[in-house]
């Protein structure tokens, strides 16, 4: 799993590089996403982080996709 986040980071850092104004708010949307995620599968998360991941897992868990008491985080690693 965080060889694929490390291959987005690059990825979306680079679009960043690259791209236009557009496409440079699309990207650091993403970058922002998988740098969060990096940070709480190498346990470097910092409070934000941990208020994002909470926030996600609330909509999955509202949404069924994951059940009440459980994270996504587990499935990841």
């Amino acid at each position: 799993m965080l060889n694929f986040i490390e291959d987005k980071i690059n990825h979306y850092a680079n679009v960043i590089l690259t791209g236009g104004d557009k496409r440079d708010s699309h990207a650091l949307g993403e970058l922002a996403f998988y740098m969060v995620i990096r940070r709480v599968l190498k346990g470097e998360q910092t409070v934000q982080d941990v208020g994002m991941v909470d926030a996600i897992n609330d909509v999955l868990q509202e949404g069924g996709v994951i059940d009440e008491g459980k994270t996504f985080i587990e499935r990841l690693k």
